[in-house]
């Protein structure tokens, strides 16, 4: 009886050990086509400078970090996103296109789980860098949402890529962008 109860213990404690997540974050934002961009050659360089892997953790410690390359990830938003402006997003080796710099300096998730529902923030950062043209901004998003009973992959996976798509959004709709792109 002893080992049944000691079986019975150790399956009750593996399934509700937290699983890390290997995050799969997918960013579509919304940008209306216009042709604002009238064709101006622009090329988009993302870099990843987060100081750790980690993203964050949820449910009893687990993990949250991804395996995507969230720079190539950020990168196709945006290349798509600017061509829906009517920019010429070009390869970086273009000596006459205006050269723009992304760098996500973080992606953080928190999460406070409660019996009933559980809240989760997620907050990124982005710095843009348009040096020839003196432009340089920091870009600061964050979404908080409260999840009946228990986050999981799914609600986790809808967050962080709708907080990413959002700061995408803020980028290619900021007036003082792309007005600096244009000179």
């Amino acid at each position: 009886m002893k080992k049944i109860f000691a079986l019975c213990a150790a399956i009750l404690v593996a399934a509700c050990s937290a699983t890390s997540q290997d995050a799969r974050i997918s960013i579509f934002p919304s940008v209306m086509e216009t042709d604002i961009g009238n064709g101006v050659s622009l090329s988009i360089t993302v870099d990843d400078a987060r100081r750790s892997p980690l993203i964050g953790t949820y449910r009893d410690g687990a993990e949250i970090t991804t395996s995507q390359d969230l720079a190539e990830t950020i990168g196709l938003a945006l290349v798509d996103s600017f061509s829906k402006q009517g920019f010429n997003v070009s390869a970086a080796n273009n000596p006459s296109a205006v050269r723009m710099v992304v760098t996500l300096e973080g992606l953080t998730y928190t999460y406070d789980g409660q019996t009933i529902s559980s809240s989760a923030e997620t907050t990124s950062r982005v710095r843009v860098d348009v040096a020839e043209k003196g432009f340089i901004r920091t870009y600061n998003n964050s979404e908080q949402r409260t999840i009946p009973f228990a986050a999981n992959q799914d609600t986790n996976n809808s967050q962080l890529s709708s907080t990413l798509g959002s700061m995408v959004e803020k980028i290619v709709n900021d007036p003082e962008l792309i007005s600096a792109l244009l000179k």
